[in-house]
């Protein structure tokens, strides 16, 4: 039903239901806010959103309150311009006075709020906030002092990803963000996703940035520099930067990686080509035993640890199988370094990835042998960006000297695909058939991709087998399942992604990364994955070679040491 209202003495047409915020920013009328998101039910914490309404004596929040036949709404009346600028005022009374060396200057909420509302002076003073730097978490970082109380990490950690690590503690001015009893971020249950670092509009939630230790290897004579990245970030940053996709990504990608000083560089196609085979390996070996059943996927280092310290009982369904990411690692040193007549520990390997939990990932006992971490460190995408920025790369010259060719594909289609929520399922199931019964999969198969969707069951026939199949998008929709898990039989694989569309909306991405950029570079990874020739991961004519002059071992190998690790209970305090 639509009916007409009065907006700064216009009338416009508005549907039952609109909120006032979402008809202004339908017709044009910027209003700032601080605590809305969008998908989320408004809450007006912040009252920066505040309109002035005919009728009413104080000022309502357009974010939470619904439009009705009657209102006659002012956006930017004197009133309404003093009260948004005197909440700007008091935020910024008890706010840290370092922007200049901010994680977030030039790229903060509240600093342009300020700049739009043209905070020119200090006229509120008040105690500048103190409060405890939290380094503890191997992924970021957390600056309570420059919280400004909007609450969107805590609704993003208790509604979309159902952890729960953060919450308002305290009481009046003493309020403040932290985790139970006011432990460190390393304490607490945290899986770091990172999507609380996304939604934070100040720098309250940081990086952990690891450039500064990856700079001294750069100049070490005995270590050669080594990368490795997934093609969603080639996804992002061709988007970011607004080079056209249909050049040559890869060549533009390497030879940014190149300029920066890296001598190896390779994206994680082959490794993920590896996974799915070991994934298959790991499935028929439960086949063939019994189980345990459902096989639960284990690339998405946030569901990992999740598992590990919520449901203790379905740590023995995980997949065994390493990430794609921690097998580049061995890629890089017990393959490429073999090439080049190089040692394991001659090579120090960077991954980059568009998700922070990596970080975590990478630095777990399990995935260093002999002494020899798979992989040395995990930057993220944002962070990547920020290294060409920091070297002066210029993208957009190095973009105009490569020529648009084809180039010829050394990895599946499986690359690109275990990136969108449902990929992996997709890929798994084909390089199944193979292994399993030596056909090619049902050509009728309905692609599981997931985005933008939150759960996906289905059933398929390999042979004499009827396989039950489970798709989830988001850590949030997972608990559905596992607690019917005590009375099914009939389900034997679950692919779980942690972020909502997978990897491509991990917590690693740009800060000013938006729903349609993001829909935007997803298109232009499937698009690529259409291109490829190589459309299953058997077909790959490296893997044998890999497997049998690298790895020593069959295809798929069972439970080799190198591909494969263990999970165990992880005790938290809080």
């Amino acid at each position: 039903m639509t009916f007409e209202i009065e907006i700064n003495n216009k009338p416009v047409k508005v549907k039952r239901g609109e909120t006032i915020l979402e008809v202004l920013n339908r017709i044009g009328i910027k209003v700032p806010t601080l605590c809305s998101m969008k998908d989320f039910v408004p809450t007006g914490m912040c009252r920066l959103c505040v309109v002035e309404l005919e009728g009413r004596d104080m000022l309502i929040p357009a974010c939470s309150f619904k439009v009705e036949e009657w209102m006659k709404i002012k956006t930017h009346s004197p009133r309404v311009v003093l009260a948004r600028k005197t909440i700007i005022e008091l935020l910024l009374a008890n706010h840290p006075d370092d922007c200049l060396y901010c994680e977030r200057n030039g790229n903060c909420e509240l600093q342009q709020h300020a700049e739009d509302m043209h905070v020119r002076e200090r006229r509120i003073t008040g105690q500048k906030n103190t409060t405890f730097l939290d380094r503890s978490s191997i992924a970021l970082i957390h600056e309570p002092s420059k919280c400004i109380l909007c609450g969107r990490c805590i609704r993003v950690c208790t509604e979309q990803m159902g952890v729960s690590v953060l919450s308002f503690i305290r009481r009046g001015v003493a309020t403040s963000v932290r985790p139970a009893l006011e432990k460190p971020i390393n304490s607490s249950n945290c899986v770091f996703c990172g999507q609380c670092l996304k939604v934070c509009p100040t720098a309250a939630l940081s990086d952990r940035v690891n450039f500064s230790e990856m700079q001294v290897f750069f100049h070490d004579p005995h270590k050669k520099m080594a990368v490795t990245y997934s093609p969603a970030v080639s996804a992002i940053i061709a988007e970011y930067f607004g080079f056209k996709t249909s050049k040559n990504v890869n060549a533009v990608i390497q030879n940014i990686l190149r300029k920066i000083g890296f001598e190896i560089v390779f994206d994680t196609s082959l490794a993920t080509d590896i996974m799915i085979v070991e994934m298959c390996g790991d499935f028929i070996k439960r086949l063939r035993e019994n189980g345990p059943f459902p096989m639960f996927s284990s690339s998405c280092p946030a569901w990992v640890k999740y598992v590990e310290q919520t449901h203790e009982g379905l740590i023995k369904n995980l997949c065994t199988s390493k990430s794609f990411s921690q097998i580049s690692g061995v890629v890089a040193k017990h393959v490429i370094a073999r090439q080049k007549s190089l040692l394991p520990e001659d090579i120090y390997l960077v991954s980059i990835l568009p998700c922070t939990a990596a970080k975590f990932e990478a630095s777990r006992p399990q995935m260093t042998l002999m002494g020899i971490s798979d992989v040395d460190s995990v930057i993220t995408v944002r962070e990547f960006i920020r290294m060409i920025k920091m070297y002066g790369i210029d993208v957009d010259r190095i973009v105009a000297e490569i020529e648009e060719k084809e180039v010829a594909s050394t990895a599946s289609v499986a690359g690109k695909l275990v990136n969108i929520s449902g990929g992996t399922t997709e890929v798994f199931l084909k390089a199944l058939s193979h292994f399993l019964v030596g056909k090619p999969f049902a050509a009728n198969f309905s692609v599981p991709r997931m985005i933008n969707k939150d759960y996906k069951e289905f059933q398929v026939e390999i042979g004499d087998y009827k396989l039950g199949i489970a798709v989830i998008n988001g850590l949030s929709n997972v608990n559905v399942l596992i607690q019917q898990l005590s009375n099914r039989d009939d389900v034997h694989f679950v692919e779980v992604m942690a972020c909502t569309n997978g990897c491509m909306g991990g917590g690693g991405l740009p800060l000013s990364w938006s729903k349609e950029a993001e829909k935007r570079s997803i298109k232009s990874l499937l698009e690529w994955a259409e291109e490829d020739t190589v459309k299953w991961v058997h077909h790959n004519t490296l893997l044998k070679d890999v497997y049998d002059n690298y790895l020593n071992a069959p295809m798929p190998s069972e439970f080799h040491e190198r591909l494969h690790t263990y999970f165990v209970k992880r005790e938290v305090l809080i």
